[in-house]
């Protein structure tokens, strides 16, 4: 037989005996198995009012005198809480119509909650749907110290709730920021660039020098990237927002800027290469070591925007030439300045086939 499905939010009345059922448990309970027929009612658990008459002739069979007061006082307290039950389930409803989207990202880890809407509480450690909306709503907030862009709190608290678990999972040693600076100035990497199985290996690879990577599908109006501290260890997360590799090579670079110049800082990353109008200084810092590191300086860029603007013909090959930079480097920035975006190598990447 199979297993039934769980549902998404459980009806509390369907957790609470009728009139009818504490009846019929009673009758069992007594050893006593045609009461239906016995009192004239069908599907007696299934009853929410039971008549004085009723209730008269099951005190007669059962030979119990208390029966009417206590059963009647039973009714009466049903009644009065079904519409608080009734208002808590269509609440309850919606907040999971809210949460749902979430639902990916937790990887099938949460299954002990009597619903769904509960296994999402427990994936975000809560004991009610308030607390996430009220913790949601204090990270948006630190987000927007930080950036100027447009978050969706659920979203973005749930991106960061998943980072956070696989990073707690992780064994990693101390952080070794020598060891770190070494492999970036090793420049191995740079033979990978294009390897999406190789990007997808690097949070082992980091591991080594106690930097907790870990790569999260993204979620609508969320981020590029960020990194936290834990006991003087980074969480760097790097989600797939648009799906380029270049981009999650960028925000990785960033994010090891953060590691190196910005110790024990939160930071997130709304835009990255924002506007500088939109950078702090500790952005600006990082921004321009990632920069530097892959594109030898911020010229290629500047170049870029600067002969679109005026009209010149630009082709990648050449400007990688030019700028001694990889040609993907070089269609990077031309798909950011939007120049023929149709004649630009491209290659995708995606987290989500690590979350199924």
């Amino acid at each position: 037989m199979a297993a039934l499905e769980k549902i998404p939010v459980l009806n509390p009345l369907s957790l609470r005996n009728t009139v009818g059922g504490e009846l019929a448990d009673i009758f069992e309970a007594r050893g006593i198995k045609d009461f239906e027929n016995l009192i004239g009612v069908e599907d007696l658990r299934a009853k929410e009012r039971l008549s004085n008459k009723i209730l008269k002739k099951a005190s007669d069979i059962l030979e119990d005198e208390t029966l009417i007061k206590d059963l009647t006082e039973f009714q009466v307290k049903y009644l009065e809480e079904k519409p608080m039950y009734l208002s808590n389930f269509a609440q309850a409803k919606k907040t999971y119509t809210k949460l749902k989207k979430v639902l990916p990202l937790l990887r099938g880890e949460f299954t002990e909650g009597y619903d769904i809407l509960e296994d999402i509480l427990d994936f975000f450690g809560v004991n009610s749907e308030n607390e996430i909306f009220e913790s949601s709503e204090r990270q948006a907030a630190l987000f927007r110290t930080q950036n100027k862009v447009d978050v969706d709190p659920i979203n973005l608290h749930a991106w960061l709730r998943r980072g956070e678990l696989d990073f707690k999972a992780l064994n990693l040693p101390d952080y070794d920021e020598k060891g770190l600076v070494e492999w970036i100035e090793s420049r191995d990497w740079l033979n990978h660039i294009e390897n999406v199985d190789y990007f997808k290996a690097l949070p082992e690879l980091l591991a080594i020098y106690g930097i907790g990577l870990v790569l999260i599908p993204s979620l609508p109006k969320t981020v590029y990237g960020a990194i936290r501290w834990f006991d003087n260890k980074p969480l760097i997360q790097i989600s797939d927002r648009g799906h380029d590799i270049v981009s999650c090579w960028f925000t990785l670079f960033h994010e090891l800027g953060h590691a190196i110049m910005h110790k024990n800082i939160e930071i997130y990353e709304g835009g990255i290469n924002d506007s500088k109008a939109n950078q702090g200084k500790r952005e600006k810092e990082a921004n321009k070591f990632a920069n530097g590191i892959l594109f030898n300086g911020d010229y290629l860029r500047k170049a870029v925007f600067d002969r679109k603007r005026n009209g010149d013909v630009m082709y990648a090959n050449e400007l990688a030439k030019e700028f001694n930079v990889l040609p993907i480097f070089a269609s990077y920035w031309l798909l950011k300045a939007q120049y023929s975006p149709a004649f630009q190598r491209r290659i995708q990447i995606d987290f989500v086939s690590q979350y199924q």
